[in-house]
C-alpha cells in the first residue's frame, strides 16, 4: 500500500483532470464567453501536451526513476491547475491546460514502472487492475460529484483544490516511495 497509494492518487488526478472540461465548460462559456471551438482548444491543449510528453517521460522514468519524475511532474500539474484557476483569457486557459497535460503525463507509466521495480511479478496484474480502477474513480469524480460542488466552489475554487491535491500527491510520492529502485523479487518495499 505504501507504494500503491501515491501512484493511485496521481492516476486519479490524471483522469479527473482529463475529463473535468466536460463539467466546467458551461461555466467557462458563461463567465468567459468561450465558444465550442475554444472549449475544444482547451481539451486539445491538454491532450497534445500529454501526448508530446510521452517519449521524454519514458526516457526520464528510465533515467531518474518513477519517484523523482512523478513528483516533479505533479508539481507542474499543481502549477497548471493554479494558473487555470487564475486565468481570464483563452490563451492563459490553454497554456494552463497544456501544463496540466504535461504534469499528469507520467501518472500511469510511473505507476507501472514502480510496480515493476517494487512488486513481485505475481502481483503485477493485480496492481495494474487497481491502478486502472483509481483512474476510473477520477473520471467518476469529474462528473456528478464535481457538478454538485461547483455551485459552492465555482470552477476556479475547484481548480484551487485540485492544485492543492496535486501538491499533496507530489509530497506523498516523495515521502512514501523509495529513493532507489529495488529489483523486484529480491526485496519488496511494497509489502511494508
Amino acid at each position: 500500500m505504501k507504494v500503491f497509494l501515491p501512484f493511485a492518487l496521481g492516476y486519479y488526478l490524471s483522469y479527473l483532470l482529463r475529463t473535468v472540461n466536460a463539467v466546467i465548460s458551461p461555466r467557462l462559456t458563461d463567465e468567459l464567453g468561450l465558444s465550442a471551438a475554444s472549449l475544444g482548444l482547451l481539451t486539445s491543449a491538454y491532450f497534445l501536451a500529454f501526448g508530446a510528453a510521452q517519449i521524454p517521460v519514458g526516457i526520464a522514468l528510465d533515467r531518474f526513476g518513477p519517484r523523482r519524475v512523478e513528483a516533479a511532474l505533479l508539481l507542474l500539474a499543481a502549477l497548471g491547475s493554479a494558473l487555470f484557476a487564475m486565468a481570464d483569457s483563452l490563451g492563459a486557459l490553454a497554456g494552463a491546460r497544456a501544463l496540466v497535460g504535461v504534469g499528469v503525463s507520467a501518472c500511469l507509466m510511473a505507476a507501472l514502472k514502480g510496480f515493476a521495480l517494487w512488486y513481485p511479478p505475481e502481483r503485477q496484474s493485480s496492481m495494474i487492475g487497481f491502478i486502472m480502477a483509481s483512474g476510473s474513480l477520477g473520471a467518476l469524480t469529474a462528473s456528478v460529484p464535481l457538478e454538485a460542488v461547483l455551485p459552492v466552489l465555482g470552477w476556479r475554487g475547484a481548480f484551487w483544490i485540485i492544485a492543492a491535491v496535486c501538491l499533496v500527491a507530489a509530497a506523498l510520492v516523495l515521502r512514501a516511495l523509495p529513493a532507489a529502485p529495488v529489483v523486484a523479487g529480491e526485496a519488496s518495499v511494497a509489502a511494508a
